[in-house]
């Protein structure tokens, strides 16, 4: 009975009773509790409902305004749909009108003008009156109008929109980002905000281009919305006192919004803000959103105020609206409600906090008188904890009873006891560790694979204290000793025993101890070898060993790639288990170096194999390279004799005016002349590749009147546009610097590329231009460059072929082209451009045209006109 009183599981169960005695307490405090849940559960409820109630709400609103834009964009663009349709049925009939009306024709409508372009002017007279009908049944449309590209003719349903246009500059409708938008578009499009040239005020239009049956465009359809009819709309949306909405297109650019103000002048782009680059990350995501064309609701803060923003697209247009409104305005009321519950709440919990403050006295005091009784020796307890944790494991404590505490202290100074024997171990296991890490560090440095063979059992005797070892690699079907330690004086013994046991290789499926290990792929012991029946005796006699260890070496893939045999022949003890873990992980670490080292100098060997035989093959590829240079060089000049006598008789035949040529003479001996100097040019661009190729061809680097060539060549590629309606324009500026370059070869550049272009261009302009700019070399030097442009109005060039055609034998329109050719002209332009310290590239868009830059350095003052051999560039 006095051991159950003194136990302290009676005094916690006194304790514990002691706490249970005020029920109604513990009642209360549950009450209050499920109160202040109940509070909480209310307020954040009622909050979460308002706020999905008006999200759901603005997400619906914000729909329903989409749909409403959306349709009525929709019967807009289907007007101009109409209308264009219209425009296209009477293009094709081309009938007369008694229409008189006024239109404009670009620049500003004159006499003239009217009497030259007198077909549109009647043709966009008989859209007007459709133009009136569409406007006048669409409240939204503020304006239509039809615009031809030929003479940037345009039409209004109301001709008092033409004197507005005579109080501004030239009006040109042709540059209007309506027209221009809707040209390169190619279909439908709703424009951007701009600046109504007619009514001064922020406008969006829809337009749709005209094209005939053969695919030419014709001009463009328009629709004029005022934005301001928009924004209207949007103030009357119920968004709260401090709300909004606004529109932003498939850009991020704001479209509408309530305080939106045209800004600039009519013929000037509207800039407008773009919410992709908001510095609002808040609004940034929701801009993001809106342009992938999502709809949803999204909480931001901007400046210091947190609003939901409800966003959807608007599909025919691309555009999407949202609305924005406090999030003030929607927890408000869940706000004060929740005030109230916490109010009634705090004075309940003011009467709680005195009931349990005389509670915690009591329990105080009672916790006080019953700790007295144990703290004394778990006092005694805790001072034997910190001897063990300083490293006093020599500490035990006295008996302290037969209770709980009591037990604890026998407990104590058993764990202490079992403490001293782990750490001993461990510390044992930490040397071996640290040997393990010093010859896996040693063995690491080795590369050489007859060094890393004689280190290993080496490194077994010298650092595991073995007296002997020997080294077993897998070689096929058989284990074959590779090297072994016998001592240092016992080497002669120890190539002896190698000897012996490579005489008759253990066979892995045989039935020796090492064949055992190999399969077993454990470490075996033999303690006594002369009588086991599985040693072989040979070995055995040569060696003398009363007891040895065997441990299995494995490689990657957990391979036994060999085995480690060691023992103790000096000191004469026998091999312990201790002993034999020991060597199983050496043998475990030792497996991956020694299949690294046979890799790293079978990769050695294959290396050196390998970089021999490439060396030989660039040799061999080199010389072909310059005999295939030299034959096409050899070739070229060799068929350029005969070819000039045959042009040049040839010539002589067509001047002849004694004996003159029939006609049918005459035009063969002409296509005899003329295919002999296309097959003559051809082969000059050969004989040019090859001698660049081959090094051969020198540039004579001198100071060049860069507007004197461009002018010489100019003169002599104008026999090439006779009779073809293209116009050769030389707008070099009338002060321009010299250049560093090569006269011949310059003129050859620009002869390829205005040759080109000619190629290429059915009808328009080629222009040759030139400017001055600055760059930045290779070595980071600003230096001035001269660049000259050749550009023209042809089929140009695809965007994905444009890095290919500077390549060699590369013909893009080959087929499209007046005239063949070997694809090399503009390779050859590239390889002289470089050379004399330029660089050349292509802008082109298909149908429109291309433009060939490239750029020599500009002449230094005391850059000589005349070259000297300093100035002799050899390719």
């Amino acid at each position: 009975m006095n051991a159950i009183r003194s136990s302290i599981q009676l005094k916690i169960l006194l304790l514990l009773l002691g706490l249970a005695l005020p029920p109604l307490i513990v009642v209360g405090w549950l009450g209050l509790s499920s109160l202040h849940i109940a509070r909480e559960t209310a307020v954040n409820e009622g909050t979460d409902a308002l706020r999905q109630q008006a999200t759901a709400s603005l997400q619906q609103r914000a729909t329903d305004k989409a749909q409403f834009y959306d349709a009525a964009l929709i019967g807009v663009q289907q007007q101009v749909e109409a209308v264009a349709g219209y425009a296209l049925e009477r293009y094709e009939s081309s009938g007369a009108t008694n229409n008189r009306e006024r239109v404009w024709v670009a620049p500003r409508p004159t006499d003239e003008l009217l009497r030259r372009y007198a077909p549109q002017v009647t043709y966009v007279r008989q859209i007007i009156p459709i133009l009136r009908t569409m406007v006048a049944n669409n409240p939204l449309v503020n304006i239509g109008y039809i615009a031809l590209e030929e003479g940037g003719v345009i039409a209004f349903d109301d001709e008092a929109v033409i004197d507005q246009l005579l109080t501004l500059e030239a009006f040109d409708p042709r540059v209007r980002p309506w027209y221009t938008e809707a040209r390169a578009a190619g279909t439908t499009v709703w424009t951007a905000p701009y600046i109504d040239a007619n009514t001064g005020l922020l406008a969006t239009t829809c337009a749709r281009p005209l094209y005939d049956r053969q695919g030419q465009f014709i001009g463009v359809v328009a629709f004029d919305l005022l934005l301001n009819t928009i924004q209207q709309d949007l103030l009357t949306v119920d968004v709260g006192s401090n709300g909004y909405a606004f529109l932003v297109n498939a850009n991020g650019d704001v479209v509408v919004r309530p305080d939106m103000q045209a800004v600039g002048r009519w013929d000037q782009p509207y800039r407008t803000e773009n919410l992709l680059n908001a510095a609002n990350a808040d609004l940034r995501t929701v801009a993001e959103r809106m342009v992938a064309r999502q709809s949803g609701v999204q909480l931001i803060q901007e400046q210091g105020q947190v609003s939901y923003v409800a966003y959807a697209p608007i599909t025919t247009a691309g555009w999407s609206v949202a609305l924005v409104i406090p999030a003030d305005e929607i927890d408000e009321p869940a706000i004060a409600t929740g005030a109230r519950l916490s109010e009634s709440q705090s004075r309940l919990w003011n009467q709680l906090v005195a009931t349990l403050l005389l509670i915690i006295m009591l329990i105080s005091l009672l916790g006080l008188l019953l700790s007295l009784s144990f703290t004394n020796r778990i006092s005694v307890l805790r001072e034997g904890v910190r001897a063990v944790a300083a490293g006093d494991l020599s500490q035990r404590l006295p008996p302290a009873g037969n209770d709980e505490i009591g037990q604890l202290v026998a407990a104590f100074n058993q764990m202490t006891d079992t403490l001293q024997s782990k750490i001993a171990e461990l510390e044992e296991n930490a040397r071996q560790l640290a040997t393990l890490n010093a010859v896996s560090n040693e063995l690491k440095s080795i590369l050489s694979w007859p060094v890393l063979l004689e280190t290993i059992p080496k490194l077994v005797c010298e650092r595991f204290g073995f007296d002997r070892a020997v080294l077993y690699l897998v070689d096929g079907d058989v284990l074959r000793a590779v090297s072994a330690s016998f001592s240092p004086g016992n080497e002669w013994q120890a190539q002896q025993f190698l000897a012996v046991a490579n005489a008759n290789p253990l066979r892995i499926d045989g039935g020796s101890v090492e064949a055992d290990v190999v399969r077993s792929r454990k470490a075996i012991i033999i303690d006594n070898p002369w009588e086991h029946p599985r040693v072989d005796k040979a070995k055995q006699a040569i060696s003398a060993s009363r007891s040895y260890v065997q441990a299995p070496i494995f490689g990657r893939n957990d391979t036994v790639i060999g085995i480690i045999s060691a023992d103790y022949k000096l000191s004469q003890r026998p091999v312990q288990a201790r002993d034999a873990a020991q060597l199983l992980t050496f043998a475990s670490m030792v497996g991956l170096t020694i299949e690294n080292v046979q890799l790293y100098n079978e990769l050695e060997r294959q290396v050196a194999q390998r970089t021999e035989e490439l060396r030989a093959a660039l040799e061999r590829a080199q010389l072909a390279d310059r005999r295939k240079s030299d034959f096409l060089a050899s070739i070229s000049h060799e068929l350029r004799t005969p070819l000039n006598a045959i042009i040049g008789f040839s010539t002589v035949l067509l001047d002849d005016t004694e004996q003159p040529l029939t006609p049918t003479q005459r035009e063969d001996v002409q296509s005899i002349n003329r295919n002999g100097r296309f097959l003559l040019h051809l082969i000059n661009e050969l004989l040019d590749l090859a001698r660049i190729e081959a090094g051969h061809l020198n540039l004579e680097l001198g100071s060049v009147d860069l507007c004197q060539v461009t002018a010489e060549v100019c003169d002599t590629v104008q026999t090439l546009l006779r009779n073809r309606p293209v116009t050769l324009r030389n707008a070099l500026p009338m002060v321009l610097p010299d250049v560093v370059a090569d006269s011949d070869r310059l003129r050859q550049i620009l002869f390829n590329l205005l040759s080109n272009a000619i190629k290429f261009t059915e009808r328009g302009t080629i222009t040759v231009s030139a400017q001055v700019l600055d760059e930045v070399n290779e070595d980071g030097k600003l230096c001035r460059y001269v660049a000259v442009s050749v550009s023209d109005t042809g089929i140009g060039i695809p965007h994905e072929r444009q890095q290919d055609i500077f390549g060699e034998f590369v013909q893009i329109h080959g087929r499209r082209s007046r005239l063949g050719g070997t694809g090399l002209g503009l390779a050859i332009t590239r390889k002289l451009v470089e050379a004399q310290g330029g660089r050349i590239w292509v802008d082109s868009i298909p149908g429109i045209g291309s433009t060939f830059t490239f750029t020599l350095p500009v002449a230094q003052p005391a850059f000589t006109t005349e070259p000297d051999e300093a100035n002799v560039t050899t390719l």
